[in-house]
């Protein structure tokens, strides 16, 4: 059975590690559900940051996004090959389409992001 678990270890948090991501990292941009940047490590783990706007909406909604993006990441960081570090810039569309459709595409842009 596989650890779906999303530990402290996978996170990013701080600062700079976002921006070291989002500068030197492959840009991906997802229709308007979201943009993901991606760089390897050599931490030999995945690691996940989100960013979600105020752009998106009040509290509850940029909680769901982060939410929806933290149970796909879980699901599929077993399958990403290189241990990578993934930030994930939401956008509208994270808030309403169905969860099927968001797991599609996101799925599918985190495991061709290298």
């Amino acid at each position: 059975m596989k650890n779906f678990s999303f530990k402290k270890t996978e996170r990013l948090v701080k600062r700079p590690e976002f921006e070291k991501v989002m500068a030197a990292g492959k840009r991906k941009r997802v229709g308007k559900l979201c943009i993901v940047f991606s760089i390897p490590n050599e931490l030999n783990r995945k690691r996940l940051g989100i960013i979600a706007s105020k752009k998106i909406g009040n509290a509850v909604a940029r909680n769901r996004a982060k939410r929806r993006v933290r149970e796909i990441f879980r699901h599929t960081k077993h399958r990403i090959e290189p241990a990578l570090d993934v930030v994930v810039i939401s956008g509208k569309d994270m808030v309403t389409l169905p969860h099927k459709v968001i797991e599609k595409k996101l799925s599918d842009a985190l495991l061709t992001a290298r």
